[in-house]
């Protein structure tokens, strides 16, 4: 049954739903979560803004667009994101961070909840993007040669 759900298109997409100014908050919130190294580009230069809101509009619910929207008007209106200085900024969203994930997070569940999809996304569409998966974690092109045991060392990126 799960199978036939994926053949159907969702009735709840809202194309457009998320302007300029959410895509690049959007995608100023991903680099902070994943900056640029000297080794591989930060999310803002994979695209992360545009992947986020194409994914927010086609694939997710009402509800959870709506806690997105809550989380970015949040971070916009009572943070004052924009006008922050990019230090100010890693200290707002690493202080997000900490409450979202901590023990002692203070924030409104919908604040909550839109951070954990923003986040999501950003890792999802980071690592699946071609930059991600060659330059930041380690890339084998298959078909190749399978060898089922391989020595992984402190240091070592994670494989792709």
């Amino acid at each position: 049954m799960v199978f036939q759900q994926g053949c159907t298109s969702s009735n709840e997409s809202a194309i457009g739903t998320f302007g300029e100014e959410e895509t690049g908050i959007l995608a100023d919130v991903g680099d902070i979560i994943i900056p640029e190294t000297p080794d591989s580009p930060g999310a803002k230069a994979v695209g992360i803004g545009a992947f986020t809101v194409k994914m927010l509009e086609d694939c997710y619910t009402i509800e959870d667009r709506e806690k997105v929207s809550k989380t970015l008007n949040y971070l916009r209106s009572d943070q004052d994101f924009l006008g922050s200085s990019p230090e100010e900024r890693v200290q707002l969203i690493s202080g997000i961070d900490e409450k979202v994930y901590g023990k002692d997070g203070d924030l409104d569940k919908d604040l909550v909840r839109g951070y954990k999809i923003i986040k999501e996304l950003t890792l999802f569409g980071y690592f699946s993007s071609e930059a991600g998966a060659t330059q930041a974690l380690r890339y084998e092109l298959v078909p190749g040669r399978y060898e089922g045991c391989i020595d992984f060392k402190p240091g070592d990126k994670a494989w792709a």
